[in-house]
């Protein structure tokens, strides 16, 4: 691998841990809710709806209208507020559909879903840059109510 090809996977594996980072409210709000509903190991689907990668398989899932439709709000409420966030997709789904549903998408995930899952946290998968990557949400970063 050349270094310029290791800089730019570098940049996109910081920007998937930065969406996360961003997104850890919402993240465990989504965790939290699977786990109410009954979802066995949970496992966080974070997407990036505004990333070539991302755009489309939120798309698929929700229909492209209600994607576009999420954009143009979120980017006028970040326009209103001058910030620079993107539109974010969450949903958790039992460890077992995403055993099944990331290596479809992303085959060099398959062998994070081989693993022993971690007592401390949960397994998320963050989807930004151009791929994905998969990280553990450790329990005790649960942002606090204040």
């Amino acid at each position: 691998m050349s270094s310029e090809q290791q800089a730019t996977d570098d940049a996109a594996v910081t920007a998937q841990q930065d969406l996360l980072e961003d997104s850890l409210e919402l993240a465990f709000a989504e965790y939290d809710a699977a786990l109410e509903q009954g979802v066995v190991q949970p496992v966080l689907l974070l997407i990036d709806c505004e990333d070539e990668i991302g755009r489309p398989i939120v798309s698929g899932w929700l229909g492209g209208s209600v994607v576009e439709d999420a954009i143009a709000e979120q980017q006028a409420s970040r326009e209103a507020a001058g910030e620079d966030s993107t539109t974010v997709f969450a949903t958790a789904v039992s460890h077992e559909e995403a055993r099944q549903r990331i290596p479809e998408l992303f085959p060099y995930l398959s062998a994070v879903f081989e693993l022993e899952d971690s007592e401390n946290g949960f397994l998320a998968i963050s989807v930004t840059a151009g791929g994905a990557c998969a990280l553990t949400v450790p329990f005790e970063a649960r942002p606090s109510d204040g």
